[in-house]
């Protein structure tokens, strides 16, 4: 979570607020709720980004989620709902 060592958390949450296919301004705003204890709403917006997005966005919003899977671990039953998410996202 040192992406949000020097984020000031309203500022992010409101960039991505202004900007939803801002792939770089969701990402950090799904770290900021990561660290907010606000996992759900995390996975939910970048399945949202990826939703929203396509090519090279889209990979870096997927890559940007599976990372947060990993930080989580497999045995957080909220990894098993997020990649049934972004699995529907993608297909």
């Amino acid at each position: 979570m040192q992406r949000t060592v020097n984020a000031d958390p309203a500022a992010a949450l409101a960039a991505a607020a202004a900007a939803p296919d801002d792939v770089t301004a969701q990402s950090l705003a799904a770290d900021v709720e990561i660290a907010q204890g606000l996992v759900d709403q995390a996975v939910a917006r970048m399945v949202d980004t990826v939703r929203r997005t396509d090519g090279a966005d889209r990979d870096a919003a997927r890559t940007h989620l599976i990372g947060l899977f990993t930080l989580l671990g497999d045995d957080d039953p909220r990894v098993a709902k997020g990649r049934t998410a972004l699995a529907n996202a993608l297909f």
